[in-house]
């Protein structure tokens, strides 16, 4: 979950669905009240909140976000056709596979699928932002990243992107694992303050929508999970693997947009070989999961 919600195209909660693990980990966090801290005793509080799912869940995502940045941006720069052939191979098998989460189906979860994938599709035209990062838009881009981060199909990477901050957090969490071991206070003070401000936004958007998600999957799991599946159709062009730059002119300013081709019409070497390789390993890697996932119920 954390390599993905690293990368600006696909999101940790597709791989938490893909796990089987996206339902108890949404409940899990909606456990986590006032009013069950108040009157549980920290034993059962803990057991309420699955507090030792939570923990090893939150120590691999943190694990893979501190240890994989460098990684992913390197990969990202260096490679992209592979890499994102592989996420893509992820993202069509996790599609097929997620299809039997809707019990019922019905003309209206296929309009719904078509509803979500449409609002998918939207959001990934938007225009990244370039604007100053102070600490209040820093807190709100957290509240709103980690919103898509759980939803599937939105990559909350991609939604930092938008709003101009994905390369400011790449560059705390660079300039965060860098420092440690140094005591040079000039750097430390203010990058873990900021990336504090950017994860107490996280927190907040976290228990905030957990609440609105639980009470959707309880009580509208079929058309629920049909948006989310949507949510994920509507990806699928955003991490293609062959993009073509072209620049559109809206009045006095010309914005650098991209838009997905046919790897026989990409101008350079289109991997094909590789990029295909890949692109099973990634679904392979799904249907193992979803495999183990079902022996282990």
């Amino acid at each position: 979950m954390g390599c993905a919600d690293l990368m600006p195209g696909i999101s940790g909660g597709t791989i938490a669905l893909i796990l089987g693990v996206y339902k108890k980990l949404i409940q899990s966090i909606d456990a986590i009240k006032l009013k069950n801290f108040k009157t549980l005793t920290r034993v059962e509080f803990w057991k309420k909140i699955n507090g030792n799912f939570l923990l090893s869940l939150l120590a691999g995502v943190l694990s893979a976000v501190f240890a994989l940045s460098f990684l992913i941006d390197y990969l990202i720069s260096s490679f992209p056709i592979a890499l994102w052939s592989f996420f893509l191979g992820i993202l069509v098998t996790s599609i097929f596979v997620l299809r039997r989460l809707v019990n019922h189906w019905s003309y209206l979860n296929l309009g719904l699928i078509l509803i979500g994938a449409l609002i998918s599709f939207l959001l990934t035209q938007i225009t990244p932002n370039s604007s100053e990062i102070g600490l209040i838009y820093l807190f709100f881009c957290g509240f709103f990243g980690i919103i898509a981060m759980i939803l599937p199909g939105i990559s909350g990477a991609y939604i930092l992107l938008i709003l101009g901050a994905y390369q400011t957090v790449v560059n705390l969490i660079k300039t965060a694992v860098e420092s440690l071991g140094s005591f040079d206070f000039d750097i430390i003070i203010p990058t873990y303050s900021k990336l504090l401000i950017f994860g107490l936004g996280i927190l907040i958007g976290l228990r905030v929508f957990s609440s609105i998600l639980k009470w959707l999957l309880d009580n509208e799991n079929d058309k629920t999970m049909a948006v989310l599946i949507g949510f994920m159709v509507g990806a699928i062009h955003k991490i293609w693997p062959w993009q073509e730059i072209f620049e559109l002119e809206i009045g006095s300013q010309t914005k650098t947009l991209f838009r997905p081709i046919s790897p026989f019409n990409y101008p350079e070497d289109a991997q094909l070989v590789l990029a295909s390789v890949l692109f099973l390993c990634g679904a392979g890697m799904v249907w193992i999961l979803d495999n183990q996932k079902e022996k282990n119920k």
